[in-house]
């Protein structure tokens, strides 16, 4: 009867679990971050009108809240289209396409340190070989 029941939840919830076990790119995880935070932002600021505590005649915190809210809503959608001052930082690359870039980046550090051990052991043989003349 348990193992019916846990069945039935999992079909309802069978999308929830694809997407818990799924990892976002950077780039939609950037911009669901920024449009948050940009309706977030102008929440604040017509909680504020409405509340009297900001006024449209009079320059206040209110109106930088409105400013940083629709700032962030328009970073959100240029980078959503892939463009804008946050593409390079955000790459909108598959889960792929991530793995195979941090890979080289490791083997590439590998490599580097290998070339310093390299150059390191060499130095070394040199000034062995030196010593070994001079005596």
């Amino acid at each position: 009867m348990v193992l019916q029941s846990f069945v039935s939840l999992r079909r309802w919830f069978h999308p929830c679990l694809l997407l818990a076990f799924t990892m976002a790119n950077p780039s939609d995880a950037a911009t669901k971050l920024l449009f948050g935070t940009g309706v977030g932002l102008l929440l604040v600021a017509g909680f504020g009108f409405i509340e009297g505590r900001a006024t449209i005649e009079e320059p206040s915190l209110g109106w930088l809240f409105i400013l940083i809210g629709l700032l962030a809503l328009v970073l959100g959608k240029s980078l959503n289209d892939g463009n804008g001052p946050l593409a390079n930082a955000f790459p909108d690359e598959s889960a792929e396409q991530l793995a195979s870039r941090v890979r080289d980046d490791i083997n590439e550090s590998i490599k580097a340190a290998s070339v310093g051990s390299a150059w390191a052991e060499l130095e070394a043989n040199v000034l062995e070989q030196e010593l070994s003349e001079e005596e």
